[in-house]
Order: structure tokens, then C-alpha cells, then sequence
């Protein structure tokens, strides 16, 4: 009868064990299992104590008696059970009632589901991965190097689209195994991975002409990051993989990292490459959730009515590519910028940052204070300056601290009569902090910049007008140079806010004056983003030197193959240039190219696709 109820109860508990896998998640289903461990671990010590516990003569006896029920109560929890001994010991006490055997068996049950429970466990987790191996060959592959909180939020991001299979390469502890296995991912932490060989590829079925490969190489060591992606570079190009297949999110640094990992015409690397750190995303993230445009006021010709005034407090990687991005996007027709920096270390650790951006930081009034967001200079400033300021934004790298400084100036700003939100930016996330509101929190993981998005769809639709409109945009963009498709992806996150707020009403009419504004607001949006990337402007004489050159060329082989106003070697352009010298300059570069060439109409152009795009929305 022993053996009958054994094989009943062990049936039982594995079909509870798998109604449990696919009914409950993960932690609820591990909850259950801890509980019915620890039941049958202290009812198995009772019974089988109980059991040895009668006719010890000596010492040793009641040591053995101890070993043995240790030994029975392991038993339990590999399907056996040792009901006779039980029944002698109550034998032995007189104990008749069958209500005891019942509680025995209700202990073996509670062991004999923890044994099918792990079993179940481990058989579901090598059948889901073996499926999810095969659903490679099926889906698009989300390749994610590097397991950290922010990829992970990624990756469950990722997961709820089922038609794509997300894999994580790396080391991960169990807490990150058991989230990457929640979100029906695959772990690879072997070597084939981790330094990728020939048959990784073909274990995520690259080999298959119809699949594409997402990479994103987001380790916290951005050298590791760099190493991966060139190592399946390699393996990409040995293997003669399209690069239209693949894409590249890296976590490294933009313009050093961006265009030598892009494909282009003469050069193999991935079809799409983006390479940021995660300050550079976090401020392109403020301004694009909260666009300066949406502060300003505008009248009905599209001229600002006030200056734009920023202040930023916090100077470190952080705040200087804040103020870039609010440089960048901060230029309005009708209204001249300015920019307050508070930061103690002003002048002493952004030595580098100063030189690289010098051209911008004399083209614009910047004025730094080299004093904290606590002191009584930032006091002095706000009563000064409380009834213009127009952006607030903090970036001091503690976000304790960042908060305590937002609320002190919205305090103060509320005492001087103005409602003003203070942005701030935090390791992958902005935070807006409201009066009498709660704060609103806006992630890079949860937002679009990551890994496409309505933003990068619009670049590439205005790539696409300054290319052949019988072509194809994809296959425009893939041939597109990093540095275009930067300033695509600048002119889009700007456009869209800005030209939304003005046109917001469209039963009112496009005026020639209104349009003429925006494209001047365009150019004014144009310079500073070629700033904000380190450009100068180009010296009349080396304009003249590319002149030459360009006749040359002419001369020798018929064609000039040179830009005469733009070196991007030297990071040069003509362009920088007032809207009211575009004329001059268009008219000098046509007189020796023989072209047609109107800067003003360019912008013009730029401002009217991108309305006649987000009409088509």
C-alpha cells in the first residue's frame, strides 16, 4: 500500500507542480515552493523523530536514531518514503487513529511536490530555451550586450513585441537570470558568446538571409562595448552579412565611435549605427519631452516675444551636454539666448570641454558662476533674473541633492509671482518637477530615442527629400554619413516641437512673413547645432582656397569634386553665417561652380517638408 500511495502522491504533485508553471509567475510559483520545502522539512524532522525516538539504551543509539531520521527525512525529498517505521512507532504508543497516517502522507505530498516542483522548474527552463532557440530562426534578433538594470529595462521593453527574439550576452547573477528568463529572453554566458566565434552566428541563425540583427552594446565599460561590437563586426563581414541587416545601439562615445562603425559605400561596418553616453541621450531625452518651443511665446508671425534665458546648474558630463542641446535648440527669431552656468568648478575641469567648443561659447552669452545651486550668489541671481528666466534645468549628479536645489528655486520662484518647471537630469532618466504637482519621471528606456522611433522615421523622411524622390528613404538612410544622419535626427527633434506649436491652429494661414520667420528660426537652429558639434565658421581665405581648388579640378577632369563651403575633415562651413549674408555667399559660391545654389531657399525647403511630413502623421 506503501508503494500505491508513493506513486499517487508523487503523480499528484508533479501535475500540481506544472498546473502551478503555467498558471503563476515565477516569484509567486517559487513563493509556493519555499513554503511547502519548509512544511516538509519540519513535519518530516516531527514524524521520523517520532518514529526513532522509542527504546534507546544508550548514547550511541540515539545518535543512530538521529542519523536515521536525517536520512529519512533527505529521502522524502527524492520520492521516498519509510511508512512502516511510522506505523511501528505508533504501534508502540498505542496509536490507533488513522488521522496520523493521513498526516504523514500530507508531509511526504508537501516534499514530493518541492522534488517535482524543481524538476518542472528545470525541465520548463531547458524545453523554453530550446523553443526559444528555434523562434530565432523565425524572428528578428535583439542582441543585447551587457546585463545591467538599464539594459534590462530594455530588454522587457523589447520583449513585448513578439515578433522579436531578445538574447543578452554576459555574466548575470541570479536576480538578473531569473528577470531575463521572466521576460522569455535567452542568456548566453558561455565563450562562443562572450567573445563571439563563427558558431554564435550561426546559433542566432544569421545565417538565415531574411533575419536582421539589433545589436545593443550597453555594458557599463564602454571599452568592452567597443571590443564586442568590432570583434562581430568581424564576423559579420567574414560571414558576408548585408550590413541592411544589422543596426547598432552603443554605449561609447558619439563622434569618436559613430561614423567608424557606420557603413558606408566604401567602408564595411553596421547598417545603422547610434554610439552615445548615456549624458549625451538623457539631454537630447529633456529636449525632446520638453522642448524649449513649448516655453516660448510666439506672436502670429512666428517671432518670439521674449529672449530665451536658461539657467543650468551643474557643470559636469551631464550639464555640459545639457547646455549643447539647449544651445542647439534655443535659437528663435525675435529672441537673442542666454545661458547662466552655476558650478564651483567652472574654469578648472572643463578645460577640454572649452577648447572643443570654443567657436560656441563665443558665439552665444554664456556666463559662468562658479558658485553651487546652494549658495547666496544663485539667491542673488534668481531675485535678479526670476521674471525672465525661461528654462531651468539641474544637473549636479546626485539626484537627492539635484531635488533639494529644484525645490529651493521653485520655492523662490513661487515667492516672485512665476510658475516655472525645473527639469532634472538624472543617469538614464529627466525628472520635472512641478508646483503643487507630483513630479513627472521620463526614461531612456521607456522613450523612442533608443532604438528608432518616431524621430529617427521623421530623419529619415528629411533625408530623403535631400536625396533622388524616386529612391527608396531606408536605402537612402543606410547610405546616409553618421554626421548627416546626426544632423537629420537635430533637425527633427526640433522641427517637430517647434513647428507644432506654431502651426497649431490650421484653419489659420501659412502668411509669407510667418514662413519667412521660421526659416530664419531654421538657419538660427542650423548654426548652432553645427556649434554645438564643434564647426567654426570657415575664414574667407580658406573659402578661397577650396575656390581654387574647386577650378582646378574643373579645369583638369571637366567636374569639380570638392565642397567648397563645408570641410568636414576640419569640422569648417561657410555657412555660419547671418541669415542676411546667406545672399552673398550664395551668390560667390555659384559664380565659381556655375551652379544655382540659395541657402535661404534651403531652409525654406527644410521648413516646408518637415510641416508637409508632420501633416502626413
Amino acid at each position: 500500500m506503501a508503494i500505491d500511495m508513493t506513486v499517487i502522491l508523487i503523480s499528484a504533485a508533479f501535475f500540481l507542480a506544472l498546473i502551478l508553471y503555467v498558471a503563476l509567475e515565477q516569484e509567486q510559483r517559487e513563493k509556493i515552493t519555499g513554503i511547502a520545502f519548509f512544511i516538509a522539512a519540519a513535519g518530516g524532522i516531527v514524524i521520523y523523530g517520532f518514529s526513532y525516538s522509542h527504546g534507546h539504551r544508550n548514547l550511541f543509539e540515539s545518535m543512530s536514531a538521529v542519523l536515521r531520521t536525517l536520512i529519512d527525512v533527505g529521502r522524502m525529498f527524492v520520492g521516498v518514503s519509510n511508512e512502516a517505521v511510522f506505523r511501528d512507532a505508533l504501534d508502540k504508543v498505542g496509536i490507533k487513529d488513522a488521522g496520523w497516517l493521513f498526516l504523514f502522507w500530507t508531509i511526504h505530498f508537501f516534499a514530493y511536490y518541492s522534488m517535482a516542483s524543481a524538476a518542472v522548474l528545470a525541465l520548463g527552463k531547458g524545453a523554453i530555451k530550446k523553443l526559444q532557440q528555434l523562434l530565432l530562426n523565425v524572428r528578428d534578433v535583439e542582441l543585447i550586450h551587457g546585463i545591467t538594470d538599464s539594459s534590462l529595462t530594455l530588454g522587457r521593453h523589447i520583449a513585448a513585441d513578439k515578433h522579436k527574439a531578445v538574447v543578452f550576452v554576459g555574466r548575470a547573477d541570479a536576480s538578473q537570470e531569473l528577470a531575463i528568463r521572466q521576460m522569455g529572453a535567452l542568456l548566453y554566458s558561455d565563450d562562443i558568446a562572450l567573445e563571439p566565434q563563427e558558431a554564435f552566428l550561426k546559433r542566432i541563425s544569421m545565417q538565415n538571409p531574411k533575419r536582421t540583427l539589433h545589436l545593443y552594446a550597453l555594458s557599463e565599460d564602454e571599452d568592452s562595448n567597443v571590443k564586442y561590437v568590432v570583434h562581430l563586426l568581424g564576423l559579420l563581414k567574414k560571414a558576408d552579412i548585408a550590413p541592411s541587416r544589422t543596426s547598432l545601439v552603443l554605449l561609447g562615445q558619439e563622434e569618436r565611435h559613430g561614423g567608424d562603425l557606420q557603413a558606408t559605400k566604401d567602408h564595411y561596418g553596421y547598417g545603422e549605427v547610434k554610439a552615445f553616453d548615456h549624458s549625451e541621450l538623457t539631454a537630447r531625452l529633456l529636449l525632446q519631452k520638453y522642448p524649449l518651443s513649448k516655453v516660448v511665446e510666439f506672436d502670429d508671425n512666428g517671432l518670439a516675444k521674449a529672449d530665451v534665458e536658461v539657467l543650468l546648474v551643474g557643470f559636469g558630463p551631464m550639464g555640459q551636454e545639457v547646455l549643447k542641446k539647449v544651445i542647439a535648440n534655443g535659437q528663435f527669431e525675435g529672441s537673442t539666448f542666454h545661458a547662466h552656468i552655476f558650478d564651483p568648478g567652472c574654469g578648472s575641469v572643463d578645460g577640454f570641454y572649452r577648447r572643443r567648443y570654443a567657436a560656441m561659447l563665443q558665439n552665444y552669452d554664456i556666463t559662468f558662476h562658479p558658485h553651487t545651486g546652494r549658495s547666496i550668489q544663485i539667491c542673488d541671481f534668481l531675485e535678479e533674473h526670476a521674471k525672465t528666466l525661461t528654462y531651468v534645468v539641474i544637473s549636479v549628479g546626485n539626484l537627492k541633492k539635484g531635488s533639494e536645489i529644484a525645490y529651493a528655486i521653485m520655492d523662490f520662484m513661487t515667492k516672485a509671482g512665476r510658475e516655472l518647471p525645473i527639469y532634472q537630469c538624472c543617469n538614464d532618466s529627466v525628472v520635472c518637477h512641478r508646483s503643487h504637482n507630483e513630479s513627472e519621471y521620463a526614461s531612456l528606456h521607456d522613450a523612442d530615442i533608443l532604438f528608432g522611433g518616431t524621430m529617427d522615421d521623421l530623419a529619415m523622411r528629411i533625408n530623403h527629400y535631400y536625396n533622388d524622390p524616386a529612391g527608396l528613404p531606408r536605402e537612402q538612410w543606410m547610405a546616409c554619413d553618421y554626421f548627416s544622419r546626426m544632423s537629420c535626427r537635430a533637425s527633427a527633434d526640433f522641427l517637430s516641437g517647434y513647428l507644432g506649436r506654431l502651426c497649431e491652429d490650421h484653419s489659420k494661414e501659412l502668411t509669407e512673413e510667418k514662413l519667412e520667420n521660421m526659416a530664419k528660426t531654421e538657419h538660427l537652429r542650423w548654426n548652432a547645432f553645427h556649434f554645438s558639434m564643434g564647426y567654426v565658421r570657415m575664414s574667407d581665405e580658406t573659402w578661397e582656397e577650396r575656390a581654387n581648388q574647386f577650378r582646378k579640378e574643373v579645369a583638369v577632369g571637366g567636374v569639380g569634386h570638392i565642397r567648397i563651403s563645408k570641410d568636414a575633415a576640419n569640422k569648417q562651413h561657410a555657412c555660419l553665417v547671418t541669415w542676411d549674408e546667406l545672399d552673398v555667399l550664395s551668390e560667390k559660391e555659384n559664380e565659381v561652380t556655375g551652379k544655382s545654389v540659395d541657402y535661404k531657399q534651403m531652409d525654406r525647403d527644410n521648413v516646408k517638408v518637415v510641416l508637409k511630413l508632420l501633416e502626413e502623421q
